[in-house]
C-alpha cells in the first residue's frame, strides 16, 4: 500500500467474550525474506509500509470479532482472538464457538482502493475453480466502520515432508493453465466474469497487447534526454545495451500466454497439509500477465539481486514450473532490468520519497544483469 496510514476508525462492539492471545501466524509478513513473514505487493507499487501509530491489539480484536458476528456467525460463547504478524494488512485470527478465521483489513487507508480486497477474492475463487487448493473467503465488505474487510477461513498447517519450492513451481505451473475471461486474455471463456479492474495495469484489458504496450513504454523511454541517465541509473555507454535487452525480450515474449499471477510464491504462503496438496493463501499480490513468467521473474529476482533465495532453491522451483532454469536465465535477467526501471520511473511520479531507494536497486540489477 501507499500513503501515509491514519488510525483506523473501530467502530466499538462486542461479540461474546473475546480472550486476546499473542499469536504467530506464518501467512502473514513482517519483511521482505520470503522464507519468513514478508511482502512485496503488486507489479511495481511496492509496500513501504511505515505507520505513525496502529490501533492498538484490543480494538483490533474487538473489530475483528465483531465482523464475524456480522458477516459470518454470530457468537454464542466464548471466542478467542489474536493479532498476528502482517506488514499491508492488519490481520486477526478469531477462533472458538464454531469459528476458526482470519480477519484483515488495510494498515494505511489512503492507500487502499475500494476493489482490492473484492479483486483478491476474485482472484482466489477464480484459482480454486481450476485446481489450486486456496482458503475460503467467507465475508469481504467494501466498509466495515471506516476500513475495507475480509475474512477467510483459518488453514491448520500440517507437517509434511514435500518440496515447498517445487510446489510452489508445481502452483506456478497450474495457474497458467487457468483460463480467464476472452474479453482480457483472449482464451475461451468458462463461464466467470470479467476479470476485476484492478488486476489489470494501466496499459489495459486486453493482456497480449497491455505487455506490448508496457515493453514499448520501456523502450520508449530509454532516450537521449532520459531521466533516469541524471540520476545515474545507467551510463550513456550502457542505453544500448538496455535498449538491446528490452527488444530480445519484446522479440521472445510475443508468444507468450498471458493469465493469473498470484505475485508472491514464497513458503511463507504455503500452508502444508501433510501428504495433500498445501494450501496457497494470500493473494494480495494477485495480477495478471505473462504466465508463468512473473512467477519465475519474482523468485528470480529474490536469488540474483536480493540474496534470499538460493539458485538450488531458484532451480526446485523452476523444475516445478517446468522450466530448464540455465535455458530461462537470460530472459529472467531481462525482466529484473525491465522491473528495476519501471521502479525508478514510478517513483518519480509518483513516490518521490522512494527514489534514492529504487535508484540503488536498479543500479544492483544493472550491475548483476546487463549482459
Amino acid at each position: 500500500m501507499v500513503g501515509r496510514r491514519r488510525e483506523l476508525g473501530l467502530s466499538r462492539g462486542t461479540a461474546g467474550p473475546v480472550h486476546q492471545h499473542q499469536h504467530q501466524h506464518h501467512n502473514q509478513n513482517q519483511n521482505q525474506n520470503p522464507h519468513d513473514d514478508g511482502h512485496e505487493a503488486a507489479a511495481v507499487i511496492e509496500s513501504d509500509s511505515s505507520p505513525d501509530t496502529d490501533p492498538d491489539e484490543g480494538s483490533l480484536v474487538s473489530l475483528a470479532a465483531l465482523a464475524v458476528e456480522k458477516l459470518v456467525s454470530p457468537a454464542r460463547g466464548t471466542r478467542q482472538g489474536a493479532l498476528l504478524p502482517g506488514v499491508d494488512a492488519h490481520v486477526v485470527r478469531i477462533w472458538g464457538d464454531g469459528v476458526d478465521v482470519v480477519v484483515r483489513t488495510p494498515r494505511d487507508l489512503t492507500g487502499s482502493a475500494p476493489d482490492t480486497y473484492p479483486a483478491e477474492r476474485w482472484a482466489a475463487e477464480h484459482a480454486a475453480r481450476h485446481g489450486v487448493p486456496t482458503p475460503r473467503v467467507l465475508a469481504c465488505e467494501p466498509e466495515f466502520g471506516e476500513a475495507p474487510l475480509m475474512i477467510v477461513e483459518h488453514v491448520t498447517s500440517i507437517d509434511s515432508d514435500r518440496d515447498p519450492w517445487h510446489d510452489l513451481g508445481r502452483l506456478a505451473a497450474t495457474l497458467a493453465e487457468v483460463p480467464l475471461d476472452p474479453a482480457t486474455a483472449g482464451g475461451p471463456a468458462d463461464g466467470d466474469a470479467r476479470v476485476p479492474d484492478a488486476l489489470l495495469t494501466r496499459f489495459g484489458r486486453d493482456l497480449p497487447e497491455a505487455w506490448r504496450r508496457h515493453l514499448r513504454y520501456g523502450l520508449d523511454s530509454l532516450v537521449p534526454g532520459d531521466r533516469l541517465l541524471g540520476l545515474g541509473v545507467y551510463t550513456e555507454q550502457q542505453r544500448g545495451p538496455l535498449r538491446a535487452a528490452l527488444e530480445q525480450l519484446e522479440v521472445e515474449s510475443a508468444g507468450w500466454r498471458h493469465g493469473l499471477v498470484h505475485g508472491d510464491l514464497a513458503p511463507r504462503n504455503l500452508v502444508p497439509r501433510g501428504a495433500d496438496d498445501p494450501v496457497l493463501i494470500d493473494w494480495g499480490t494477485a495480477r495478471t500477465g505473462p504466465v508463468p513468467w512473473l512467477e519465475l521473474d519474482r523468485v528470480h529476482r529474490w536469488s540474483a539481486l536480493e540474496d534470499l533465495v538460493t539458485v538450488d532453491e531458484l532451480r526446485r522451483f523452476a523444475d516445478g514450473v517446468g522450466v530448464d532454469l540455465d535455458d530461462a536465465l537470460p530472459t529472467l535477467r531481462r525482466l529484473a532490468l525491465l522491473h528495476h526501471l519501471d521502479l525508478v520511473r514510478w517513483a518519480l511520479e509518483r513516490r518521490p520519497d522512494r527514489l534514492a531507494r529504487e535508484v540503488e536497486e536498479a543500479r544492483r540489477a544493472i550491475a548483476r544483469c546487463l549482459r
